[in-house]
């Protein structure tokens, strides 16, 4: 069975260490995470997540990310390439906000249990609060203590884990054990197929720097009710400037010569 194989038709184990990873604490840390990303931090309470961006200071997407919600602070979920973005940005919200920040990826193991048998290998593994987890949300089991997290970059047979780095060996051959001791852990190249044929949305492989967040068909990641979140005056320009036009056309099949000749609506020429 390929590392593919695994990950589509039983369960793999995908090392995502090389992801980016932050904390935003601090009783004003809703408020500033709440100024850089599109959601509206202030609907997620704790154990909730959200897929949404950090939009760029001239309206593109400077990083695509998720945001899991906990008790007294938020994490933020993004892909290797989007690191440095990520890290601007969450310095520049803090500005004037009694909120800290900072990098978990040296302090915190990062994978990612994916496929249709994942669930039932992460309850025996992890306990049957694993069962409890919807999509979109976010759990701490233990011991050893996890954050699990099913947070769909392939889909909703996805269980992201984040603990400290002394118990991931003990995490993983748990996994490893709850399998039958069958190997688990898969390629990165097998993770990226993955990706790819579940038509994951890569920042850095997908959005060009001169591409806007509409021109990308990103707008739903953002909540354009907020007031606070940064370049909001640039987004509304290059909302307006954006123009779509549909249109539905049934041609009888007995219609000849239609390549090349424009096509008219009330008299008006559309293309």
């Amino acid at each position: 069975m390929t590392d593919y194989q695994r990950m589509r038709n039983h369960a793999g184990l995908a090392d995502l260490q090389e992801w980016s990873r932050f904390e935003v604490s601090g009783p004003a840390a809703g408020e500033a995470l709440d100024s850089v990303v599109g959601c509206n931090v202030r609907d997620l309470f704790a154990g909730r997540a959200a897929n949404t961006l950090i939009p760029s200071p001239t309206g593109g997407v400077d990083a695509i990310v998720w945001v899991i919600a906990l008790e007294t602070s938020f994490r933020v979920i993004g892909e290797p390439g989007d690191h440095v973005a990520i890290e601007s940005a969450l310095h520049e919200s803090l500005t004037g906000r009694d909120a800290t920040f900072r990098d978990l990826s040296d302090e915190q193991f990062a994978i990612a249990l994916i496929g249709p048998d994942a669930e039932e290998i992460a309850a025996k593994a992890l306990g049957d609060e694993v069962r409890s987890i919807a999509f979109l949300n976010a759990l701490s089991l233990g011991p050893p203590t996890v954050l699990a997290a099913r947070i769909g970059y392939l889909g909703e047979y996805e269980l992201h884990l984040f603990g400290s780095p002394a118990d991931r060996e003990s995490v993983v051959a748990a996994l490893k054990q709850a399998d039958d001791g069958e190997e688990l852990l898969v390629s990165r190249d097998a993770f990226a197929v993955m990706m790819t044929e579940m038509r994951t949305l890569s920042r850095e492989r997908d959005v060009p720097p001169n591409v806007s967040v509409f021109e990308a068909g990103l707008q739903w990641m953002i909540d354009f009710r907020k007031e606070n979140l940064r370049a909001a005056e640039v987004l509304e320009r290059r909302k307006r400037a954006v123009e779509c036009k549909c249109v539905l056309m049934i041609v009888d099949g007995s219609a000849t010569g239609m390549p090349g000749r424009p096509v008219y609506i009330e008299a008006q020429d559309i293309g």
